[in-house]
């Protein structure tokens, strides 16, 4: 079954921060989306973030239009998944480097959550503490992991998921994008479903609201586009204090015509 994704995308600064150091992406002619949330003095979260999501859509690109294998592979995901992982490496190296090129940008970093859908499947590279949830039959399910200090003491038993959520550590990042030179990332994949529904998120939306009023507002919200803004309402209704970054985004079957242009496309790459 041939699938596509329909999505929809908002950012906010929220009520606090005196800038919006997020950014999203959207890239349907490559079925890929990603969220950022950067982090630094001055300008340099903006910086970060915007690289992150730029290198990664750019170099993802180039490979999968090459079909270069990276190296090291990881053979238990696709290629286009370790695709993904490579361009988000090459994009730590970027951030990497400006972040140790001069004091204005010392010790800049980002989260990065990027999927795209490789046939039926989600492909996901992630590292930091953004989120990727799955909206399947009335259930959301987190296909990311937080890559976060309070996240670590949950599974090692310390703190309970409900004690972490108002943790004084919950900012505190294990793994982050262009803090260290060769960071590990995550590589997921999951089966998808005919509406199926994603919402890709920085913390500056599930920290302000929770998951299970996160579910039932797009349960009861069909339209993407109305669905992020009323989300991105909700996360300032109750204080912003963080920038607001969400993608949703619909699994839906492609059209016969859309199918034979997608061969037709192929065949002449």
């Amino acid at each position: 079954m041939t699938f596509k994704l329909e999505f929809a995308s908002a950012s906010d600064m929220g009520k606090v921060r005196k800038n919006n150091e997020d950014s999203c992406l959207l890239a349907p002619e490559l079925d890929l989306a990603i969220v950022a949330d950067g982090m630094g003095g001055h300008n340099s979260g903006e910086v970060a973030s915007s690289l992150a999501v730029k290198v990664t859509r750019d170099k993802f690109e180039s490979m999968m239009r090459t079909g270069m294998k990276p190296n090291p592979y990881n053979d238990k995901v696709s290629l286009e998944a370790n695709q993904l992982g490579f361009a988000v490496q090459l994009a730590n190296a970027v951030i990497y480097e400006a972040g140790s090129a001069g004091p204005e940008n010392k010790g800049m970093g980002t989260t990065l959550s990027a999927a795209l859908l490789n046939g039926s499947k989600l492909s996901i590279a992630h590292i930091g503490d953004s989120r990727i949830y799955l909206l399947r039959a009335g259930a959301m399910q987190q296909l990311t992991e937080d890559h976060s200090l309070v996240m670590e003491h949950v599974k090692k038993g310390l703190l309970t998921r409900e004690q972490a959520d108002v943790s004084p550590l919950q900012n505190i990042l294990t793994r982050a994008l262009g803090t260290q030179k060769t960071p590990a990332v995550d590589l997921v994949e999951t089966e998808l479903e005919e509406r199926d529904r994603l919402l890709f998120c920085t913390d500056g939306l599930f920290k302000a609201v929770k998951e299970d009023k996160l579910q039932e507002m797009i349960k009861l919200q069909p339209d993407n586009a109305k669905a992020c803004a009323e989300l991105v309402d909700a996360a300032n209704a109750n204080g912003g204090p963080d920038n607001i970054t969400v993608i949703i985004g619909t699994v839906a079957k492609k059209t016969i015509k859309e199918t034979l242009k997608d061969m037709l496309r192929k065949s002449y790459a």
